[in-house]
Order: C-alpha cells, then sequence, then structure tokens
C-alpha cells in the first residue's frame, strides 16, 4: 500500500499565484485542495471528513480576510490544530504580529523563493507528525574546529575528522558548519544546500524540533550528515545567537558525534557554539603570525571560564618551509600540541578541487593517518565499549598507530 501523502489546502484569490503554488506543492509530492474564494474554502474546511495536514492561506482577499479566517478555524475543535502558513505581498511587522495573534503558525512573504516556501511547508509538517510520534533522543558529543587565522584548513580538518569518525566506529556523523561567511564544508564535500539555518531567522516558536533541522540535512555517501552553513556573507548575517539557541538542542539529536567547523573570527554566534561544545579543537599552522592568534584565542577562552583541558591545540602544517618547531609552539602558547597534522597541501589541495575528502581519496597517507588516530583519540573513551566487536580496518589501524 502506498503511504499517505499530506494534504495542503490553499485559500488564495489571486489566480496566478494559486496555480504557481498549487503546482510547486504537486510536483513535491502532496495532495493539493486550492480555492480562491476565502468563504467557499472554510464551508468546504468546516464540512470535509478529511481535514488537510497544512493550510497555505493569503491575507487580504475580499469577503474575508486572513487574519478572520484563522480565527473562524482556531475557533472550531475539529479544526484548531491544523498548521497554518500566512502568504503576504508585503512583510508588515503590524501584520505578521495579528496574524501570529490570531493564529498562525508562520509567516512567509510572495516573493520568498520556491526553495524556501518548501522548506517552511516541510518544517510545519515535519513538526505536526513529530508530535505524533516517539523520538529517541541522542546527546552527542560535539567538538568544535576554531581558528583566529584564515587558511589554516579549519574546514579541511572539520570534513575529514567527521568522515574518520564515522569511518572507525561505522556510525553516522553530523557536520555542522557554521564558519560565518562563505562556508566551504558543501563545496569540498561535492554536496549542493537546499536551505541552511538562515532560514529561522524569524521562527516563530521557541525552539526549533529536530525533524525540522533533518529537512535541512545533506547526506554524504562516508556516513556523514552536513548541516550546510549560509550560502553567502549577507545570508551568514542573519545568523544570531538566537538562533544557536533555537538550534543547539536539536541539533544534539541528530548524530552521536557532531563535528562543527567554527570558522576563523569570533561572533556571537560562534562564541555560543565555542561555549556550549565539550572540545574545541584550536587550529594553528607552524608560523608566528597564526601562533600569535592562537596566543589570542587562548586568553579569551580563560577569561570565558573555559576549562583548560577543553581546548586542544593542532598544529597543521599548511607550509612547508621555514615553519616553527612544535615544542617552541608549545612553550609560547604554555599548553601541549593534541595533533601534529603533516604537510602535503598539494594532495589537500586536488581533494578539495575534486569534491572529495582527502581521508577517502589518500586514506594510508600520513595526513589521513594523523587525522585518524585523532579521531580515535577524541571518541575512544565513549566508544571502545560500544563497539568492540567487529571493528572496522581504520579501527584497528588506528589503535596500532597509537600503541606503536
Amino acid at each position: 500500500m502506498d503511504e499517505k501523502k499530506d494534504q495542503i489546502l490553499i485559500v488564495e484569490d489571486s489566480d496566478i499565484t494559486l496555480y504557481k503554488v498549487k503546482a510547486v506543492l504537486i510536483r513535491l509530492g502532496y495532495d493539493v485542495t486550492a480555492y480562491n474564494n476565502p468563504i467557499t474554502a472554510l464551508d468546504w474546511l468546516l464540512s470535509t471528513p478529511n481535514l488537510p495536514d497544512l493550510i497555505l492561506l493569503d491575507v487580504v482577499m475580499p469577503g474575508m480576510d486572513g487574519f478572520e479566517f484563522i480565527r473562524r478555524v482556531r475557533g472550531k475543535k475539529e479544526t484548531e490544530k491544523v498548521p497554518i502558513i500566512l502568504l503576504t505581498s508585503h512583510v508588515d511587522t503590524r501584520d505578521k504580529i495579528e496574524g501570529l495573534e490570531a493564529g498562525a503558525d508562520d509567516y512567509l512573504g510572495k516573493s520568498a523563493s520556491l526553495s524556501e516556501l518548501e522548506f517552511r511547508v516541510k518544517a510545519l509538517l515535519a513538526r505536526k507528525h513529530s508530535t505524533e510520534s516517539s523520538i529517541t533522543q541522542i546527546s552527542a558529543r560535539s567538538i568544535a574546529i576554531f581558528s583566529l587565522r584564515g587558511g589554516v584548513g579549519v574546514s579541511s580538518i572539520a570534513v575529514n575528522l567527521s568522515i574518520a569518525i564515522s569511518q572507525l566506529w561505522s556510525i553516522e556523523t553530523c557536520l555542522w558548519d557554521m564558519a560565518m561567511g562563505v562556508s566551504q564544508c558543501a563545496l569540498m564535500m561535492n554536496l549542493k544546500p537546499i536551505s541552511t539555518i538562515s532560514t529561522l531567522t524569524d521562527w516563530t516558536e521557541k525552539t526549533v524540533d529536530e525533524s525540522v533541522l533533518r529537512n535541512m540535512l545533506l547526506k554524504h555517501k562516508s556516513g556523514v550528515w552536513l548541516m550546510p552553513g549560509a550560502v553567502g556573507v549577507e545570508e551568514s548575517e542573519l545568523i544570531s545567537s538566537h538562533t544557536m539557541d533555537l538550534v543547539w538542542p536539536a541539533v544534539q539529536t541528530l548524530a552521536p558525534y557532531l563535528i562543527i567547523d567554527a570558522g576563523n573570527h569570533f561572533s556571537d554566534p560562534t562564541l555560543t557554539i565555542l561555549e556550549r561544545a565539550d572540545i574545541i579543537l584550536l587550529v594553528l599552522a607552524p608560523e608566528l603570525a597564526s601562533v600569535n592568534a592562537s596566543y589570542q584565542a587562548l586568553k579569551v577562552f580563560n577569561d570565558l571560564g573555559f576549562p583548560a583541558d577543553k581546548v586542544l591545540p593542532v598544529v597543521n602544517r599548511v607550509i612547508s618551509q621555514n615553519t616553527l618547531d612544535v615544542t617552541k609552539i608549545a612553550s609560547g602558547l604554555k599548553k601541549q600540541i593534541f595533533v601534529e597534522i603533516p604537510y602535503d597541501s598539494k594532495a589537500m589541495v586536488k581533494a578539495i578541487n575534486q569534491g572529495t575528502p582527502h581521508i577517502l581519496t589518500s586514506p594510508k597517507s600520513e595526513v589521513s593517518q594523523a587525522i585518524s588516530s585523532m579521531a580515535y583519540r577524541l571518541s575512544s573513551g565513549e566508544m571502545e565499549t560500544k563497539k568492540a566487536e567487529e571493528p572496522s580496518p581504520q579501527l584497528e589501524n588506528a589503535r596500532k598507530l597509537l600503541h606503536s
């Protein structure tokens, strides 16, 4: 038997908009009922034995505006819980407040992209269905990758580390690209984002369900789920610490391990993530400017009261000549270096250009071995007792490397 399709009711007096939205939703696989008259639509809604799963509703309509339509729907026990998205030509703050007070669940401008319309519809439907079934919660171990200097390989390490942990324990991991500005993780994994958390800027609920975030995730063949970053600088500016407060509880339920590309500069959202992460990998290159940036970052972390053992320096040899000795770097930082990743710039750049992570193209390289060993050190405390049987080849190799 085929799975029952979600049914959506569209109430829109513009025949052009009605046709356009209906065509999009049908193409996405929904059953659609459409009316260009709100009174006729309300008569149908209050008499049909098969209630819609969602209503898309215009604000300005003849005979009855969208606000009154919502009040009528919310006033009947049979229809009071049907999710409603208000559509409007011009997003006015007062209209938005009136719509939400009347009982709308979301608000969307008619100029919004089709991908945003798709996301909002999927998000509300997912939230509706999540209340109808129990969800097993997972509390992820979170590892943030950060630097105060660009060009030291933060995104590359985040991508390859997430894959390494997935391969070691044969589990799914979640990689969250939160590099403010221009995000690179999707590019490095040859994935194309459809929507990002910037679409949650005007989210009206106090929290975001796991099911909402899952609609944004991109699956990589390695077993990693990517939560893509903002597509451009303007979009990243929409993301705030409030967005982090909304997303953080749900993003921790997506996989046993959450790897976060936290970028290379301090911002309110970044600081929120770094504060909440279990571990911070502070990435630096073996050169003076990078060491100084890391020293400044450590001072900030200390001032914020971060535990000393939460921050682990990682030296990534992205340059081959005139480099500083790791022992001197550790002395300058007054902190032991957690991992040193060897130089292999040519292979790393090739992997990025191909959209295939280095750990997959060159699993036996020194760089891949170093990242696998780091992944093992970061995860073995929790995972060894759970995955003692049938170890993966990567796990056996990481054990040998650390005990040799």
